[in-house]
């Protein structure tokens, strides 16, 4: 079922948690190994994979978007200042026969 920006939704009958979605590499094959800052997640128990989504019932944040003017502040070399952390997911896959890697994969939050 599509949600909000063509996002499916994790539909499981009578699950009830929040999921947070996170997309796979187009070309990405099994097997997976998924990392959420640094730590190594296990699939059945920390994320599942559903078609080309990993999703998570553990809370994720979305590193958030810097405006324009903490951009310019960066490029001039001065600190910026807030909460601008988030957590990180990578994942190492196979593609075309070959391991990549993917860092910084976005962080769908729950909808709804």
């Amino acid at each position: 079922m599509p949600g909000l920006r063509g996002i499916p939704i994790l539909q499981t009958p009578g699950m009830t948690e929040a999921v947070w979605s996170v997309p796979l590499p187009a070309d990405a094959e099994p097997p997976y190994s998924v990392f959420v800052n640094a730590q190594p997640r296990r699939e059945g128990v920390d994320y599942v994979v559903e078609g080309r989504w990993l999703r998570f019932t553990t809370p994720l944040k979305p590193q958030p978007r810097l405006g324009a003017g903490r951009r310019l502040m960066l490029a001039f070399g001065i600190g910026v200042y807030g909460d601008l952390r988030g957590d990180v997911v990578d994942v190492s896959y196979r593609a075309g026969g070959r391991s990549a890697l993917a860092s910084g994969l976005p962080i769908i939050p729950p909808q709804g």
